[in-house]
């Protein structure tokens, strides 16, 4: 579905830039829950899987993402949406542009095995993927996990996940 990478100049919650010390234990419930989506399924089992998904994404979850921050916010350890200069996005066959995030490090230096100059790997949230796609209007919706799981989160679902996590709290 994906074909090539677009640059995006980006025009806000705090991201936290990837270090050694951030525990980068992998989500095993989210990830089962990513591959029993993709496995051949009934209905009512499919349905099943994607309530299941969809409860609990509405918690706390983290996601990687590599972009390029601005000059003046490079050296910060935190950083807001404001502050991300470009990052690469996906082209898909339907002319849409789509921002890859990844439920895990591993997934993401799969994907993008050498980061470029001045590029960082940062750990966000789906507020933070909120803000930025708000940001970003010619941008589509985020892709968790692309060319594995495909799973997009746009716009309206991403608000509704964090209205859900927010009633949990």
């Amino acid at each position: 579905m994906f074909l090539l990478y677009n640059k995006c100049r980006n025009g806000e919650d705090y991201m936290q830039r990837f270090n050694s010390l951030i525990n980068t234990t992998v989500d095993t419930k989210l990830e089962s829950l990513l591959t029993q989506r993709k496995a051949p399924l009934s209905e009512d089992g499919m349905k099943k899987i994607l309530e299941e998904l969809t409860l609990y994404m509405a918690g706390d979850r983290r996601f990687y993402i590599a972009f390029y921050p601005k000059e003046d916010a490079i050296k910060n350890d935190t950083i807001q949406a404001s502050d991300i200069d470009r990052v690469d996005l996906m082209q898909a066959t339907d002319d849409e542009k789509y921002l890859p995030i990844f439920s895990t490090l591993e997934g993401l230096r799969v994907f993008k095995p050498t980061l470029q100059k001045d590029e960082h790997i940062y750990v966000v949230t789906k507020q933070d993927v909120l803000d930025f796609l708000n940001m970003n209007a010619k941008v589509a919706a985020a892709v968790l996990n692309p060319l594995v799981d495909d799973l997009l989160l746009y716009r309206m679902q991403l608000q509704n996940l964090i209205q859900v996590q927010a009633e949990q709290l």
